[in-house]
């Protein structure tokens, strides 16, 4: 009997873990990273394309950056200290999140951050991007 219901709580423990690593894949998916190179300067922008969609303002955002070849980087990491976020008029929520970087050459970006509905917030997780 013991063992019969460690094996139901396991598989159903299994379950649900499949069901929430799936759901925060999507989160991915539902956040649009442009990255643009202008004069010298990248811009990166994150911005949840689902509306009622937010980036959390609250966890430590981090970009990494790495250059092409030859190329010069003002920074290879970006962080909440030099994001510029578009208010939500929510507490702790944005509508986008900016970085700007001197960049010569092309940049490949890879973003760690949070995003959130009112009610609840996704886990960490990654999206990438490669601007011209």
């Amino acid at each position: 009997m013991k063992l019969g219901f460690a094996l139901a709580a396991l598989t159903l423990g299994a379950m649900t873990l499949s069901t929430s690593l799936g759901a925060e894949e999507d989160y991915a998916k539902q956040v649009a990273v442009t990255a643009k190179r202008d004069a010298g300067k990248l811009s990166l922008t994150l911005k949840p394309s689902k509306d009622g969609l937010y980036v959390n303002k609250d966890y430590p955002i981090k970009c990494t950056l790495k250059i092409a070849d030859g190329g010069k980087l003002e920074k290879t990491e970006l962080a909440k200290a030099d994001a510029k976020y578009e208010d939500a008029a929510k507490e702790g929520k944005a509508k986008s999140v900016s970085f700007s970087v001197g960049a010569d050459k092309a940049v490949d970006a890879e973003c760690k951050l949070v995003v959130c509905t009112d009610a609840t917030c996704s886990a960490p997780f990654k999206v990438t991007a490669k601007s011209n």
